[in-house]
């Protein structure tokens, strides 16, 4: 999983703060200070201008900044301080399992995705809780979330990629050759992709197809 999706939700508290400093200068009443020469409008003083910045927002900044640098364990207990504070922040919670996945504690990003309410998980919530699911084996719960994000984001080939490994696990074979051959249609000189594919088929005992398609990804046996 890539680790730069928080840039999105950062990108996002940005835009907040921008709409915020709006409503201050010119939705917030007059401004006490200075009264400025010749012009009959609110006095401003130059200390009143900008947003107020909350404590929390801060600490969640924090805790994205933490886990940029790699420094998970001080971004867990950063988003773990967030969200004993505000507690109803789900986007925060995915953010905290996200960084717990990457730190390997597998089963604390679990529990703190299976807090928030399924209608409320983000897509990227969704495709992490599948992830997690697969990973401790629960393959029915993983794909259902495969599945359920896909209805909305058919063209996400990294997820489909997902979905067709964890069917080749599950020993649906046929099911799981479907998703490969869709991706093959999109990204035909993909090597790694293609020997997927043609391990697939060796476990669903099609060994001459198997051979064509290995052979497809060896130069020098073309």
């Amino acid at each position: 999983m890539k680790r730069n999706h928080l840039g999105t939700a950062t990108a996002r508290t940005a835009l907040l703060i921008v709409l915020v400093t709006l409503v201050s200068l010119w939705g917030g009443g007059t401004v006490h200070g200075d009264p400025t020469p010749g012009i009959g409008g609110p006095e401003i003083r130059i200390d009143d201008w900008g947003t107020k910045i909350p404590s929390w927002l801060a600490r969640w900044e924090l805790a994205r900044a933490y886990s940029h640098l790699k420094r998970y364990d001080e971004a867990i207990a950063q988003y773990e301080r967030l969200l004993k504070e505000k507690p109803q922040l789900e986007e925060a919670r995915t953010e905290l399992a996200t960084v717990l996945f990457w730190r390997g504690r597998n089963a604390e990003a679990l529990a703190a995705l299976e807090e928030i309410p399924p209608a409320r998980l983000p897509d990227r919530g969704k495709v992490l809780l599948g992830d997690l699911y697969g990973a401790v084996k629960r393959y029915d719960r993983a794909e259902a979330l495969y599945r359920d994000y896909l209805k909305a984001h058919p063209a996400d080939q990294k997820v489909r990629l997902r979905l067709a490994e964890l069917l080749s696990w599950m020993k649906r074979y046929g099911e799981s050759l479907r998703e490969y051959e869709s991706l093959l249609k999109e990204r035909p000189q993909d090597t790694q992709l293609r020997r997927k594919y043609a391990l697939v088929l060796m476990w669903a005992s099609r060994f001459e197809e198997a051979a064509r398609e290995l052979k497809k990804t060896l130069p020098d046996e073309r």
